[in-house]
């Protein structure tokens, strides 16, 4: 692998955070206008709500465990070994996915407040907003989790 910088990497991290988090920031507002404005995609009944918000949860069930699990392995999977850079590379990686599966589960949820207008689905929303904020990037985050040597700690707080 060729050499990375350290900085451009950590740098590309927050940056995937912050576009990831703004486009799910787009959803919630874009739904709740459109949703004020325009009224709902379909014109539900009481019985079509419970079954989409049904549907809708055990989707999520099934989607916030993967979208833990499967990062997880992937940094527990990083080779020791490599270069600082290299871990940070593939931590990138793994949080790339999480914050993609966040973003799918609130454009889902977007997408089925906009069809039907129950409220309670932004319930849901504030539930992942609130992941989306345990697992923003830091410094201390990132050395924890990649369970990094103290220099190499050392390297990531001063270059954040």
């Amino acid at each position: 692998m060729p050499h990375v910088s350290i900085k451009r990497v950590l740098k590309s991290i927050a940056n995937i955070y912050t576009v990831t988090f703004i486009s799910f920031a787009t959803y919630i507002v874009t739904s709740a206008i459109f949703v004020s404005k325009l009224g709902t995609l379909i014109e539900p009944d009481q019985q079509d709500i419970y079954i989409i918000t049904t549907v809708l949860i055990f989707i999520l069930i099934g989607h916030a465990p993967l979208s833990y699990l499967w990062p997880e392995k992937l940094i527990k999977n990083i080779d020791p070994e490599l270069t600082l850079s290299g871990k940070l590379v593939a931590y990138r990686t793994a949080m790339f996915i999480r914050y993609m599966a966040m973003n799918s589960a609130g454009l889902l949820i977007s997408i089925t407040f906009m069809a039907t207008g129950n409220t309670n689905q932004m319930y849901l929303q504030v539930i992942v907003l609130l992941f989306f904020l345990i697992y923003k990037p830091s410094p201390f985050k990132i050395a924890a989790d990649l369970e990094l040597n103290e220099g190499d700690k050392q390297k990531i707080i001063a270059l954040w």
